[in-house]
C-alpha cells in the first residue's frame, strides 16, 4: 500500500454486504439458540462476530451481529445473504419474531483514524479495522475522510489475520477454530446449545484442530484464488483472500498446524506462484494451538 493509504483516514461503502433484521419478543432467544456468538451478553450499540453452522460444525455463513434497541442486525456477505435468510425462516417456526432483508440499508467502514459517525460501532475483531456503520442508503456524512475503495480495508483486514467469508471461510467446509474465530470473540464456549455446538466444543476441548488460517506476505502478486503454497516441490498450503500492497501482496492462507509450528521454528523457504513468501503472523494469534495428533489434510 502507498504511504497515502496508510497515513490518511479512510471510509468506504462495502457493497458486498447485506443486512438482515431480527426483531420481536423472542429475537434474543431465537438467535442465541442458533449462532456461535453469545448475543445475550451483547449490549445495545455494540457488535460481535458470529456464524451459523451446519449440525456438523461447518460454517454456513459468518456475520457481524449488531444489537439495536429494536433487535438485531446481521451484517453478512451479500452472496450468502439469501441462503442465510432462508435458513433463518426455517428455524423461526411459530416464534413471535420478524425477519426482514433490509435492502435499503448500507454498510460503511471507517479506519485509519476516521471519525466515528453517529451510530458507528467499533469493529471488535482488531483495532486496525476501525468502525462499521449500518443505515439508510445515502445518509452517511463523509466526515472529512478520504473516500476509499473497500480493497484497501480488506488489505488491512488480511494483514491483521481476520478471515471473512466466503473466500476465507468456504461455506459448508470451513471450521470456526481452524479459522481462529474463537480468539476473535465469535465463539462462546460457556453459552448453551446452538447449531453445531457439540462438534465445535469437542474440537476445542480435545485439541482436534488440524489447520489454521494465517497471514502470508508474498514478494509479488499471486494469481487468482487457490494458489498453492510450496516448500521446495511440496504443496503445504493454499492462498485464500489476498490484497496487493506496495511491495507485493498480503494474503490469508490455510496450512496444517504441524507445518506452521515447524516453519516458525526454522528457516524454510516458501513460494507462491514463483514468488518468495513468508509467514506474517500477528501477535494476537500466538501461541498457535498444538497440532492435533491426527493431523491430516
Amino acid at each position: 500500500m502507498t504511504d497515502d493509504t496508510t497515513s490518511t483516514t479512510r471510509i468506504a461503502i462495502d457493497e458486498t454486504r447485506r443486512v438482515i433484521r431480527i426483531a420481536g419478543d423472542e429475537a434474543e432467544d431465537f438467535l442465541q439458540s442458533l449462532v456461535t456468538a453469545n448475543v445475550e451478553t451483547l449490549p445495545v450499540g455494540a457488535c460481535r462476530p458470529g456464524a451459523l453452522l451446519t449440525p456438523q460444525g461447518r460454517i454456513l455463513a459468518d456475520m457481524m451481529i449488531q444489537r439495536s434497541a429494536e433487535g438485531f442486525l446481521l451484517d453478512c456477505d451479500a452472496a450468502r445473504s439469501e441462503d442465510l435468510f432462508t435458513r433463518l425462516k426455517r428455524y423461526r417456526l411459530r416464534r413471535p419474531i420478524t425477519l426482514e432483508m433490509m435492502t435499503d440499508q448500507e454498510v460503511w467502514l471507517g479506519w485509519n483514524g476516521a471519525a466515528t459517525p453517529t451510530g458507528g460501532i467499533t469493529d471488535p475483531r482488531h483495532p486496525s479495522l476501525g468502525w462499521r456503520w449500518i443505515g439508510p442508503a445515502g445518509t452517511l456524512a463523509e466526515s472529512g475522510a478520504t473516500l476509499a475503495n473497500t480493497a484497501e480495508w480488506h488489505a488491512v483486514r488480511i494483514a491483521a489475520g481476520v478471515p471473512q467469508g466466503p473466500v476465507d471461510l468456504q461455506p459448508e467446509r470451513a471450521l470456526m477454530l481452524e479459522a481462529g474465530l474463537d480468539k476473535l470473540g465469535a465463539v462462546d464456549f460457556e453459552k448453551g446449545c446452538y447449531v453445531g455446538q457439540e462438534v465445535t466444543a469437542r474440537t476445542h476441548y480435545r485439541g482436534l484442530v488440524k489447520r489454521r488460517i494465517v497471514p502470508l506476505a508474498i514478494a509479488g502478486a499471486p494469481g487468482d484464488g487457490g494458489n498453492d503454497i510450496c516448500e521446495a516441490d511440496k504443496v503445504i498450503g493454499r492462498v485464500l483472500s489476498h490484497a496487493i500492497t506496495g511491495d507485493g501482496a498480503i494474503c490469508l492462507a490455510t496450512m496444517k498446524l504441524s507445518d506452521l509450528h515447524r516453519l516458525m521454528a526454522g528457516d524454510a523457504s516458501l513460494t507462491v506462484n514463483g514468488h518468495a513468501a513468508g509467514l506474517a503472523i500477528p501477535d494476537w494469534m500466538l501461541p498457535l494451538p498444538a497440532p492435533s495428533k491426527t493431523d491430516g489434510g
